[in-house]
């Protein structure tokens, strides 16, 4: 993750240990006065708009990506539905556009070239912006950092250790309860009319795995997430199959190589363990709801 162009927005903060005994005591109250929270923020991706509303509040939002909206990607789609003003889906964010609602802060994502693109003109803007990067929303834990960080940024620190605390000590349960039985798990996402094989660096298998699952991808040689067919499917050879519901599309982009007939003796089709995961459950739109997808795969596993 990187800040850029603006940075913190805390003000009136002294460096960790630099008190000294004649420094007067600042009270929380004063302490809260102290800090800047913008009013005017723009939230380019689902992730980034899903923190700012939770803890910014769509008051505080001058626009926010189109996808928050929807109940099938965003994480608190009611807030975002409050938010009039709305960036059209896809990947090469118009830094025109943006500049023109007058943000006093940007959060992005720098995952694909047009978005890199529209981060280095906003930054030479001068505009305030947070820019995350794919890791920072592919586990729990690395979820909860970005928390903090937007909650630094909006001026909402203690709110989002609230979320965060919160959203560790539920996952941490469910870590207590892991099965001694280990599945082996492919995790399949469907785009663009291909089907294609997660690696375990992504939120789905990496909640799977984390639960006892062992890893199918790995077993496939699948190293990076891409397209699958039949044969490589029966060299995963998995005892369990997750599919990521996307955008509510169910299990139909998968119909057609799940029903291919050199693929039913593998055991996750012939015992009928192929089982749907909504996005808003477990993947980097999941937010704090991660915890009900999680429990969803650990029992799932335990089996």
């Amino acid at each position: 993750m990187a800040l850029v162009a603006g940075g913190a927005l805390l003000v009136g903060c002294s460096a960790p240990g630099a008190a000294s005994a004649a420094t007067p005591a600042t009270s929380q109250s004063e302490a809260s006065a102290d800090i800047v929270r913008p009013q005017r923020i723009v939230a380019i991706t689902s992730e980034t708009a899903d923190m700012a509303l939770l803890l910014a509040g769509p008051q505080s939002m001058a626009a926010i990506a189109v996808g928050s909206q929807s109940p099938t990607m965003g994480m608190v789609p009611d807030l975002a539905r409050q938010v009039e003003t709305t960036l059209p889906a896809g990947v090469t964010p118009d830094p025109e556009q943006i500049l023109s609602y007058q943000p006093d802060m940007v959060l992005t994502t720098s995952r694909h070239g047009g978005e890199k693109t529209a981060n280095e003109q906003l930054a030479a803007a001068g505009v305030p912006m947070i820019t995350f990067e794919s890791a920072d929303f592919n586990t729990p834990e690395a979820y909860e950092s970005a928390l903090r960080t937007v909650g630094d940024a909006v001026g909402q620190p203690e709110k989002a250790e609230k979320y965060a605390s919160e959203l560790h000590d539920a996952i941490a349960e469910i870590d207590s309860q892991r099965s001694d039985k280990h599945p082996s798990v492919l995790a399949l996402m469907a785009r663009g009319g291909n089907v294609m094989a997660m690696s375990s660096d992504n939120m789905l298998p990496g909640l799977a795995l984390r639960a006892g699952a062992s890893d199918a991808a790995q077993t496939a040689g699948i190293t990076a997430t891409g397209t699958i067919d039949a044969e490589l499917l029966i060299r995963a050879n998995p005892d369990i199959i997750l599919l990521e519901d996307f955008q509510g599309s169910g299990q139909a982009p998968f119909a057609e190589l799940l029903a291919n007939t050199a693929v039913q003796d593998v055991p996750a089709i012939a015992n009928q363990n192929v089982h749907l995961i909504a996005m808003t459950e477990a993947s980097s739109l999941a937010g704090i709801n991660l915890p009900v997808g999680y429990r969803k795969i650990a029992e799932l596993i335990a089996q």
